[in-house]
């Protein structure tokens, strides 16, 4: 089925109203970044997400999740840009409220179940859950571009930005791939402090402090945390479009958590399953589980004995 663009145009409306920022889609059909994807993963970029590497087809062909793909609707909503305090300790924006994974594809659902579903559209919806490339899709949709540090940047809404997926066997209107805006700049990758961007446009996860911070378990290497906590900014704090352009989001779920600012160092490194449980609840810290929290307490203070926000 051929999706008409009066009906798009509609569609466009109705999912800014669930809280997003914009919608684009591309044509389903096997990624062009294949062998970017299969080197990153050859040097070990990926670290110990070994998840990554499962339905290594799948996650570059969308047409083998969905039968009968035509296309792939991608969808960017805003997150807190400024600045974000967990006691003493810096805090990623988009952990600044609640864990986006549910809100969005929540808000998504609502979406497909009221506009697809009456079509008899087969589909799949991704929040950062499944073997969807968002990025290279985003891109591909014209919602923004891949910049050096691997974020999306928006030269509309900058790159605090969360991203959401649809496979479909729709073909709706498509937009045009988005050109590169980096240039010469080379902020992101002169401002990491464990050098993770590499001169490649990729990331090494193994010294990246987002990853290191979240997802990495057992002992921090002996690498500059500058602070962080939980996550980290660094390369889009120093990057020209999110300072132009970033806005706040539309969902009130999203914005800082006034407790956050008011937790004491001490509190913070004294806390208990419960407590964790309670300061965290529907929040993406509780990725790190209470270990990792702590974990990455300790590791700050060895650090930085004289700590100041």
């Amino acid at each position: 089925m051929i999706l008409a663009d009066a009906t798009w145009q509609k569609w466009q409306a109705a999912i800014r109203a669930r809280g997003f920022r914009a919608m684009a889609a591309a044509p389903a059909a096997r990624a062009q970044c294949g062998e970017t994807v299969r080197q990153w993963l050859a040097q070990s970029h990926h670290a110990d997400m070994a998840w990554f590497e499962r339905n290594l087809d799948k996650r570059l062909d969308p047409r083998l999740v969905v039968e009968g793909a035509q296309s792939v609707i991608m969808l960017t909503a805003a997150y807190w840009p400024k600045p974000v305090q967990l006691g003493p300790f810096k805090l990623a924006r988009y952990a600044a409220g609640s864990d986006y994974h549910e809100i969005l594809k929540d808000a998504l659902m609502g979406f497909c179940t009221e506009h697809l579903q009456p079509l008899g559209a087969n589909y799949r919806v991704y929040v950062d859950t499944g073997p969807l490339l968002e990025r290279y899709w985003a891109q591909q949709a014209g919602l923004g571009w891949i910049g050096r540090s691997g974020n999306l940047i928006s030269r509309k809404d900058g790159s605090y930005l969360f991203l959401a997926g649809i496979i479909t066997d729709l073909k709706v209107p498509y937009g045009e791939p988005h050109r590169d805006f980096c240039g010469t700049c080379r902020a992101c990758i002169d401002a990491c402090p464990t050098e993770a961007i590499t001169e490649q446009r990729t990331v090494d996860s193994k010294r990246c402090i987002s990853y290191l911070t979240i997802e990495h378990r057992g002992p921090l290497p002996n690498l500059p945390f500058d602070n962080w906590l939980f996550g980290c900014d660094i390369c889009q704090e120093v990057c020209p479009w999110p300072q132009k352009f970033a806005t706040e989001p539309e969902r009130s779920e999203f914005e800082p958590r006034p407790v956050y600012a008011q937790l004491t160092e001490e509190q913070l490194a004294g806390a208990d399953a419960i407590q964790f449980a309670e300061w965290f609840r529907r929040s993406p810290i509780k990725r790190t589980k209470l270990a990792g929290f702590l974990r990455n307490i300790v590791h700050l203070k060895q650090k930085n004995p004289k700590l100041k926000a």
